[in-house]
């Protein structure tokens, strides 16, 4: 079973009239807001990725018996 999209679904979010500046800085407060978050997770995320994978293929000589 498929569904169908209307070839223009996203005409239903326009705005009918003008858009309020105050609705406009929030949106893009809110843009930022996340754009930030995700930088910030990059950056944990990414220092935590590393070390594993430098604890991960680190070699240690084995001592002979």
């Amino acid at each position: 079973m498929t569904m169908s999209v209307p070839e223009h679904f996203l005409k239903d979010l326009e705005a009918e009239g003008p858009v309020p500046e105050y609705l406009k800085d929030a949106l893009v407060s809110e843009i930022d807001f996340i754009r930030d978050t995700m930088s910030a997770v990059s950056h944990s995320v990414g220092a935590f990725l590393d070390t594993a994978l430098m604890l991960i293929t680190s070699t240690h000589p084995q001592e002979e018996e």
